[in-house]
């Protein structure tokens, strides 16, 4: 039988982290461009609700994270031209590594 029950991205970050926490490994840290990439599907449903750029941007200097509107323009324009898939995902689960994540 299926599991059937379902999980939040904060209760698999927490997960993700704690289970990294208990193997000794070392906190992974990511470029603005990478954090564009990691969360390019919550950046599409806040373009669909009418989100500037700009205000994007705002939204992410709030959590400390220095995304200029410019990064976030070009990557709209790549990945209409070449979409990377769901790395988070991939991140989370251990089948990429953050320095294999080139979206420069």
């Amino acid at each position: 039988m299926a599991d059937k029950r379902t999980y939040t991205i904060d209760q698999i970050a927490v997960a993700a982290r704690e289970l990294r926490e208990a193997a000794g490994a070392q906190v992974e840290r990511f470029t603005g461009t990478q954090v564009i990439g990691l969360l390019e599907n919550e950046i599409r449903m806040l373009r669909e609700r009418g989100f500037t750029d700009e205000r994007i941007s705002g939204l992410f200097t709030g959590f400390d994270i220095d995304v200029k509107t410019a990064q976030i323009e070009r990557r709209s324009v790549e990945r209409r031209s070449n979409a990377p898939g769901n790395l988070i995902t991939r991140m989370i689960w251990g089948r990429i590594q953050a320095n294999q994540v080139h979206l420069d």
